[in-house]
């Protein structure tokens, strides 16, 4: 909306001062960001706890959270990586590990 004489007034100051003081947020799907694992990759994990819906294990790697169906905890396993989605990864069973 323009003032009499043309100009755009308060609002693009606005504008700039919202950009400002609430930067655009940064997506995890940036080329900046990489996950600590990557698909097809095996790993020997402990499982630390069980899923809320009590069908999958968790554990966790370089502190990102991996699901794995078929343990439960206490298991000691070897896994691959099948899926990683936002702020999670999901592992196949391979095999189990000795105690």
């Amino acid at each position: 909306m323009s003032t009499v004489d043309g100009s755009l007034g308060d609002e693009s100051k606005n504008i700039k001062d919202h950009e400002r003081y609430f930067p655009k947020k940064e997506s995890m799907r940036d080329s900046s960001f990489q996950y600590p694992v990557r698909i097809g990759e095996e790993y020997n994990v402990n499982i630390l706890d069980m899923s809320r819906n009590g069908d999958s294990g968790v554990t966790r790697i370089r502190g990102l959270i991996t699901f794995v169906s078929g343990t439960k905890p206490d298991d000691r396993v070897k896994i691959k990586i099948i899926k990683i989605g936002r702020g999670y990864a999901r592992g196949q069973l391979i095999a189990y590990l000795d105690s």
